[in-house]
């Protein structure tokens, strides 16, 4: 019994010198020669090239700037892996391979969602109506993303878009409304012109505001456009001299209930024509964040330039 413990213990001795020696001659051939029998892995080559494949993609998606920790992490791990590789320990370097490739495309998902994010927000920038609300959820969003927090980055990142995206919609809609509350003035409008106008309206009742306001907008420059167009046709008018206004002109005014920056601006002491509207709007800006939202009480300048 204890000659066949010999025999049996220098057969697994034998088999170990000879996987180290298989490993050994991969190693000194780059990989060039083939594992043969159970006695060592298969050098994880799909799982090496895989990781390098996220990495770049995650690079390309601006994991450097948005995610440097998580990018950081994957390159040291694949960094690992390609030297367990180099050491025949084909195990471990798939193993690790695999780590790799997970920190790299968590990476890449953060840096995606802060990317789309920022898109959003300049977006609401270029139009003057990005909220202060929607910034503060972006920073958020990169802080977590710079300490590896894949799952509140991407959370905030979501959230800080979809803010942003409510404060573009709410921009259209407000110039949307009035836009088309100066378009139900014009007398003179055709049949395919008020087709139009009802159109922008369901628009801006269903609150679609990019779509409410390009139809009022395509609408307003073709109403403007044709009573510019009509009035040389007219014949002169001499009108009779202006009677001063019974009441002197305001240099400001305090909003009632009821009251529309339009409804204001068509009052004989402000303008004593609605159109004039934006005068009140942009001599206010910091208090009127809203053109179509103004509340009682509230104190606006009237300019006389």
């Amino acid at each position: 019994m204890i000659s066949s413990y010999k025999k049996l213990h220098g057969v697994w001795r034998g088999l170990f010198s000879a996987c180290a020696l298989r490993r050994l001659v991969w190693v000194l051939l780059g990989g060039g020669m083939a594992i043969i029998g159970g006695c060592a892995t298969v050098p994880p080559t799909q799982e090496m090239s895989d990781a390098r494949q996220a990495l770049d993609a995650a690079r390309r998606a601006e994991a450097t700037r948005h995610a440097p920790d998580a990018l950081e992490g994957a390159e040291n791990l694949l960094s690992q892996a390609e030297d367990k590789l180099s050491a025949g320990a084909f195990r471990q370097a798939q193993r690790t391979a695999l780590a790799a490739k997970e920190e790299a495309t968590k990476a890449r998902a953060m840096a995606s969602a802060i990317s789309a994010a920022k898109a959003v927000l300049s977006e609401a920038a270029v139009i003057d109506a990005l909220s202060p609300e929607a910034q503060e959820l972006l920073r958020q969003a990169e802080a977590a993303a710079k300490v590896d927090d894949d799952k509140n980055a991407i959370r905030l990142a979501g959230e800080a878009a979809q803010r942003a995206q409510q404060d573009i919609n709410g921009a259209y809609l407000a110039k949307a409304k009035l836009m088309l509350d100066e378009a139900k003035t014009f007398q003179a409008i055709s049949a395919g012109q008020r087709a139009v106008l009802e159109s922008a309206e369901a628009a801006y009742r269903n609150r679609e505001g990019k779509k409410a306001y390009e139809l009022s907008n395509k609408l307003l420059d073709e109403l403007r456009a044709a009573q510019r167009a009509f009035q040389p046709m007219q014949p002169e008018i001499v009108s009779p001299p202006i009677s001063p206004p019974e009441q002197p002109l305001l240099s400001s005014y305090t909003v009632k209930s009821g009251d529309s920056l339009w409804k204001i601006s068509g009052r004989a002491e402000v303008y004593g024509n609605p159109r004039q509207w934006r005068l009140i709007y942009h001599a206010n800006r910091k208090k009127i964040k809203n053109a179509n939202v103004i509340r009682p009480g509230q104190v606006f300048v009237v300019t006389r330039n």
